[in-house]
């Protein structure tokens, strides 16, 4: 037991030098920075209240299911089931706290639940029966997918429309910030906090680093896992459901844009996306910068086309410098 709380203490420098992550965090919030100011060079109106108000808006989304994708990368596995888990969210809450609905706070602790669910069989799936993350999460998106096709009723058409609170809460602001990104930045914090400061977080980062090590010095590294699966089915629905609101209605392919971004967001923001390395800051960085090049390509005449590309670009050149990282090791 007290090798597993060594093996959980995260090492520090005591050199004074910035460690690896440190340095991906500063160049992904200098790569932020630049971005914003050629985009204010390039676009009259870029940096306006309304247009950043609408960026951070659109950051939020992508910024709060990265934070859940951080948390199963730093186990060492993926979860493609996000988009799914989004959409579940917006359906969810939109069928069934929609007007005349049941009220929004009971409906949302529900379908809280029903992700936490479907995140403990991803993780159990991976964990228990050796299931490659990507097979096991893809699955179970599948599954949920069904499910909100016979929910939804008809193929893509909107499938309900978002209660008054949630379209409330979507919309408000606090000068141009909006209220959801103050909630986004809220729990990047939190989870910094989580990851640095308390013993779950350091077991978190163990079981990354090197799963068979943190086993044998005593983290119960499978329960680990599955909680990284869990909460990130959690977010994913929560994020789905401030979706709903912003969009005032829900559909069925509403989660489809995020089966990349939170990979790349957490990619950009310094995290090995083999596990064990990672922060909640970073990401969030990341967040910003894919928000930010979605923004800025459309003005150089590239579509979505482009922005794919560099998605694919990105989650690739993360693997090849965790691999590379590895091997120096």
């Amino acid at each position: 037991m007290k090798a597993g709380r060594l093996l959980a203490r995260r090492p520090t420098a005591g050199t004074g030098r910035m460690t690896g992550t440190d340095r991906a965090l500063v160049g992904s919030w200098t790569f932020a920075a630049v971005l914003l100011v050629v985009g204010a060079l390039r676009a009259h109106g870029f940096i306006s209240l309304d247009n950043l108000h609408t960026l951070l808006l659109i950051a939020t989304f992508v910024g709060l299911a990265g934070l859940g994708q951080t948390l199963v990368v730093l186990g060492g596995g993926i979860d493609l089931s996000l988009p799914w888990m989004i959409t579940l969210g917006g359906i969810g809450m939109s069928q069934f706290a929609g007007p005349g609905g049941a009220p929004p706070v009971l409906v949302a602790a529900g379908l809280v639940l029903a992700g936490a669910l479907a995140g403990c069989v991803n993780g159990a799936g991976v964990t228990r029966l050796g299931i490659p993350p990507i097979v096991m999460t893809l699955g179970v998106g599948g599954l949920v997918q069904g499910l909100l096709v016979g929910l939804a009723g008809r193929g893509g058409a909107a499938a309900g429309t978002a209660p008054r609170p949630m379209v409330e809460l979507a919309s408000a602001r606090l000068g141009f910030v909006p209220v959801v990104t103050l909630c986004w930045l809220a729990a990047a914090v939190a989870m910094g906090v989580f990851l640095k400061r308390t013993p779950s977080g350091r077991r978190l980062y163990a079981t990354g680093a090197n799963p068979q090590v943190a086993h044998l010095a005593g983290i119960r590294t499978g329960r680990v896992v599955i909680a990284t699966y869990a909460a990130s089915a959690m977010i994913a629905v929560l994020t789905g459901m401030l979706m709903s609101g912003y969009l005032e209605q829900s559909y069925l392919a509403m989660g489809a844009p995020y089966l990349f971004t939170p990979i790349a967001a957490v990619a950009i923001g310094g995290a090995s996306v083999l596990g064990g390395r990672g922060t909640s800051w970073g990401t969030t960085a990341g967040a910003i910068v894919i928000t930010l090049l979605g923004a800025l390509l459309p003005l150089w005449g590239l579509g979505g086309a482009a922005l794919q590309i560099v998605y694919g670009a990105v989650i690739l050149a993360g693997v090849l410098m965790a691999k590379a990282v590895t091997r120096a090791g």
